[in-house]
């Protein structure tokens, strides 16, 4: 590979460059290999100097190469180069990567051991600026843990005096940055509180630093040096290349502050391999600058993430558990682009790594250097599955939210379990009954059970729904509200979602059959399907029409006189309900909200795309029966009555009737904390006494659609007023560059003076839109962007200020025992902790109208706690 890299300079040395620093930043497992490489380039006498440079090279281009630079030494400077443009540009895993290649060049004297210690003192001047954020100080602190453990004792290599206080002195400043470092530490733990789940996170990683100065910088005995992959002939005592032609300083830096890299406007593809290749780089790779920041970046947060086996792998807190995790951790993480390879490589890891690092279930061959009988016990003889399935499942279980979509982490484990079933299937099995016998604690949090009953939901429905079931079974006798009963109805909630129903219950032992699954198959409840009621007749002959695509000025008016034929006219009382009288006009409007929705729905049940065209031919009759927020209401009642069998289908209407503007989201909050009481008898579910209320996931699901649907219009309308913006900008300089030059004015086209309708009104009223022959979001202007902006500002705060008073109502209000005290409490503390960045940024508004400033106990002071401590999260 040496020679052919050789050969190959000649010809230019752009792409071997370019080829280096993507083998550093995304392979962090070949890393000694990768510093073998570049030794055996710096060490070993060149038959042929590389080629200098052609003059029409781009002036950014890599450093010029003399005749004494080998093409190794070429390709150090570029990646040192590389180095300092991941710093200035704030990508943080490209960052660390480097320094991790670097300490790995130390032990073959191409870098020298006090360059590197001098560069990690920058590092460790970010830990004590006055009011340091979080954020920053812990990549700082990390960047030096890391490289620490795995530089070890070759930090030491020059033996001057003063090499041991440095590095002593860079162990004492992480220490003093975490003692003194103020982080939100409950609403950011997965668990808490229970020995069988423990959590690893930053102060476990300080503590495996002072493990490591403790017994004296010996670094983990798994992981490979340059010098074990190497000839006996190609090392810096036996070199003869001089001292000062395979030797590169690393340069002094100062770590840029965070708030100048927007400013500074540095291109990502630039920071990964150099301006002249940003073009190749873009078209190539097909990715955009968003997708490559991430990955260059890295996790936002070093989160806690829990830990639930102990003996068979590395110690918690210990230089072997944050260097292999570390190395597992970004190989998940980089190649979420394609999960079956990220599979096949995670599974290949032993063979980067000395040999019997890891059990007999791995083969003695697998690895770079050593013998069996060499490496040190205490390191050596871990399971390679255990350490798979725990770093992928407690990645997907980080707090707020793990570095990638959770779907990616159990799409990843399923591939891992298609290779290696019958190795894997007992450390899930341990997982699971881990994670299962933590229910019986409070200590565990609310948003940690809802990804894990997705994850496992998922795992059954691909692996033949196999399961020890009767291992729960005395368990069904626990209170319903209890979290391993709402568990086991979950799993089997989400297994007939995705198989169906006979299937699931073929595979569940009676007792769990008659706990978790309902009598029937999930469908839908039409409440006028029989003929004994009395609205039967109107509502087959609206399901006759609907089916006749009848007009909706033909269903209204058919509406008015069953409206006057169900009103009672005298005086009285109405003393027969099953007659279908109601007492006044607006129960009468409730009436006719109720069936038209479930009219609509049944014809549209038959599918998605059924339900789909259905709301949009009859979109304007519904949005004619939707002009109050009462009424809106009725049509979300009587969806929900629908489908009140199946949950998914009731996220799904929601989100449609949302979508359409049917329905608002200040309707559906209300709706979900207050449900409305003052429905005729007629139309009243007759299962209202068998909802779960806020015991469970899924009207915590649905609120969360509700809040994310608000959200998403706010920053899509940000998005377009600063287009707006930007464009006008544009066009203005434009015109005072043209009258700047003297050419004529242009005379702007006549068009109809219509004024324009917002983009997203918060009234479900909406004027007719003028018919035009062009309608399109570029003709919106800035002025006009902005009110769409401040009315749907106005909405979301609305929304947000509703749901702060309906869980501080229910919160305050008594409740039957203990476990569903904590199911409300836990979903509030999901809610500030999931939209902190909104309730931010109106926080004064929600805390005068959700809380006042007059004290109300000791319950609300506790609950105004966590919306504080929420938002000092995104202050960290």
């Amino acid at each position: 590979m040496a020679r052919w890299i050789e050969d190959k300079s000649r010809d230019g040395t752009d792409v071997i460059t370019g080829a280096f620093r993507v083998m550093v930043t995304e392979q962090p497992h070949k890393t000694p290999l990768v510093a073998a490489l570049i030794g055996f380039l710096c060490l070993s006498q060149q038959s042929k100097p590389a080629a200098a440079p052609t003059a029409d090279q781009d002036d950014m281009a890599p450093p010029a190469i003399v005749e004494s630079d080998s093409i190794g030494i070429t390709i150090v400077k570029d990646l040192v180069k590389a180095f300092r443009s991941y710093l200035d540009a704030r990508l943080w895993r490209n960052t660390r990567l480097s320094l991790h290649l670097f300490a790995a060049l130390v032990p073959l004297h191409i870098i020298p051991a006090h360059s590197l210690r001098t560069l990690l003192s920058s590092f460790a001047a970010v830990l004590e600026e006055p009011a340091v954020a979080a954020a920053r100080a812990d990549r700082a602190a990390i960047c030096i843990i890391e490289t620490l453990c795995r530089a070890g004792q070759d930090l030491l290599a020059d033996d001057t005096e003063s090499a041991r206080s440095e590095l002593d002195d860079l162990v004492q400043k992480v220490v003093a940055y975490d003692a003194a470092r103020k982080v939100e530490v409950e609403l950011t733990q997965p668990v808490h509180g229970l020995e069988s789940v423990w959590l690893e996170g930053f102060p476990e990683a300080v503590k495996a630093l002072e493990e490591l100065r403790a017994r004296d910088y010996k670094r983990p005995a798994f992981l490979p040096v340059p010098s074990d992959l190497l000839p006996a002939a190609i090392s810096p005592a036996a070199t003869q290349v001089p001292e000062d032609k395979r030797t590169i300083l690393l340069p002094d830096v100062l770590v840029p502050p965070e708030e100048d890299a927007e400013d500074q406007g540095l291109d990502v593809a630039y920071a990964q391999l150099g301006e002249h290749q940003v073009k190749r780089r873009k078209i190539d790779t097909g990715k955009g600058e968003l997708e490559e920041k991430k990955a260059a970046v890295g996790p936002e947060r070093v989160s806690l993430q829990p830990r639930w086996f102990a003996n068979t792998l590395p110690a918690v807190a210990s230089p072997a558990s944050v260097v292999l995790r570390t190395i597992l951790a970004d190989m998940i993480d980089l190649y979420e682009v394609n999960r079956k390879e990220a599979a096949k490589l995670i599974l290949d890891l032993p063979n980067w790594l000395r040999r019997s690092t890891f059990d007999s279930k791995v083969s003695s061959e697998a690895g770079l250097f050593g013998e069996v009988d060499e490496i040190d016990r205490a390191e050596s003889g871990w399971s390679l599955d255990d350490l798979l399935v725990e770093t992928i499942l407690s990645t997907a279980l980080v707090l707020p939210n793990p570095p990638r979509n959770p779907l990616y982490y159990t799409a990843l484990l399923r591939e891992i379990v298609t290779m290696t079933p019958s190795t894997v299937a007992p450390s899930l099995g341990r997982t699971i009954r881990t994670f299962y016998n933590a229910l019986d604690s409070p200590n565990i949090d609310v948003e940690t059970v809802n990804r894990f009953a997705d994850w496992f939901a998922i795992h059954l429905s691909n692996f033949n729904f196999g399961w020890a079931w009767k291992e729960w079974i005395p368990d069904t006798s626990l209170p319903a509200a209890h979290p391993k009963v709402v568990f086991i109805k979950r799993i089997v909630e989400l297994e007939i979602r995705l198989a169906y129903f006979d299937r699931v219950k073929q595979t569940l032992p009676a007792e769990i059959q008659q706990a978790a699954m309902p009598a029937e198959e999930p469908a839908a409840t039409f409440t006028y399907q029989d003929e004994s009621h009395p609205y039967f007749a109107q509502a087959t002959r609206l399901i006759n029409s609907i089916k006749a695509k009848a007009s909706a000025e033909v269903i209204l008016a058919d509406f008015e006189s069953f409206k006057s034929s169900i009103l009672e006219t005298s005086s009285a009382l109405p003393t027969d309900d099953v007659a279908g009288m109601v007492r006044d006009p607006l129960q009468a409007e409730v009436v006719v909200r109720d069936l038209t929705i479930q009219s609509i729905l049944s014809v549209g049940s038959r599918s998605f795309s059924h339900f789909l065209n259905i709301v949009e031919r009859y979109h304007s009759l519904l949005r004619q029966l939707s002009k109050t927020s009462r009424m809106r209401v009725a049509i979300l009642s009587g969806s929900v009555k629908f489908w009140r069998a199946n949950q998914q289908w009731i996220g799904i209407v929601v989100d449609k009737l949302l979508q359409y503007r049917i329905v608002e989201p200040a309707d559906v909050v209300e709706f979900i904390f207050s449900p409305p009481k003052d429905e005729p008898q007629t139309i009243a579910s007759s299962a209202a006494g068998e909802e779960e209320g806020w015991v469970g996931f899924n009207r915590w699901n649905l609120l969360k659609l509700t809040l994310e649907k608000v959200n998403g219009r706010v920053d899509q309308l940000s998005k377009r007023l600063d287009e707006s913006r930007r464009k006008e900008a544009e066009e203005l300089e434009r015109k005072e560059a043209s009258l700047a030059a003297g050419l004529p004015e242009e005379t702007p086209e006549q068009t109809d003076d219509l004024p324009k309708p917002l983009l997203f009104p918060t009234s479900a009223i909406l004027p007719t839109r003028p018919p035009t022959d062009q309608t399109s979001s570029k003709d919106i202007s800035s002025t006009e962007a902005l009110a769409s902006l401040e009315a749907i500002q106005s909405e979301q705060r609305k929304v947000l200020i509703t749901t702060l008073l309906g869980f501080k109502s229910h919160i305050l209000a008594p409740t039957k025992g203990d476990w569903p005290k904590w199911w409300i409490e836990s979903w509030y503390k999901q809610f500030v902790r999931c939209f902190n960045r909104q309730l931010l940024q109106n926080r004064q508004v929600l805390l005068s109208n959700a809380f006042g400033n007059i004290p109300q106990g000791a319950q609300e002071d506790r609950l105004r706690e966590w919306l504080e401590r929420a938002l000092d999260l995104l202050s960290e």
